[in-house]
């Protein structure tokens, strides 16, 4: 499964990165309503404005992130859960850092620009993080060991 949702994960958000560089401004557009808006936003830094201007150092170390997990999927065989996981980190973390090193910076454009208190002023984002994101959730909320 890895061999095949990698790529496939890197190529879908380098693509939709290509699309938004094209078609978006940092004006946003509403796509769901007031739920999701389309906005182009160039990040120099990490996620939540973190690191601003350090997108060599972020785009080696996200690189580093996704080889390595690449290499403990090689390794051995996990538990589907798992397997999914360190897949989803894997893609987004090699997807921001190709975007870091390539550009400088990361391309973002989901913009939850709701007036829902808790996520009003979330930062923009872009598939690589999504795939960060539920594959860190995977991995926190799947069981640590199998029972035989």
């Amino acid at each position: 499964m890895p061999t095949v949702l990698i790529p496939l994960l890197i190529t879908l958000d380098q693509i939709l990165k290509l699309w938004a560089l094209e078609n978006l401004s940092p004006v946003p557009r509403p796509f769901l309503g007031d739920l999701l808006y389309l906005t182009l936003v160039k990040n120099t830094g990490a996620g939540f404005g973190l690191l601003q201007g350090q997108a060599t150092l972020l785009g080696w170390l996200s690189l580093l992130v996704g080889g390595f997990l690449l290499y403990l999927l090689a390794r051995r065989r996990y538990p589907r859960a798992w397997t999914l996981g360190l897949s989803l980190v894997a893609a987004g973390a090699l997807g921001n850092g190709i975007d870091r090193l390539g550009r400088g910076w990361v391309v973002d454009y989901l913009d939850l620009g709701t007036p829902i208190p808790l996520i009003a002023n979330f930062p923009v984002f872009n598939l690589a993080d999504v795939c960060v994101t539920l594959g860190a959730a995977l991995l926190l909320l799947s069981p640590r060991r199998r029972r035989y």
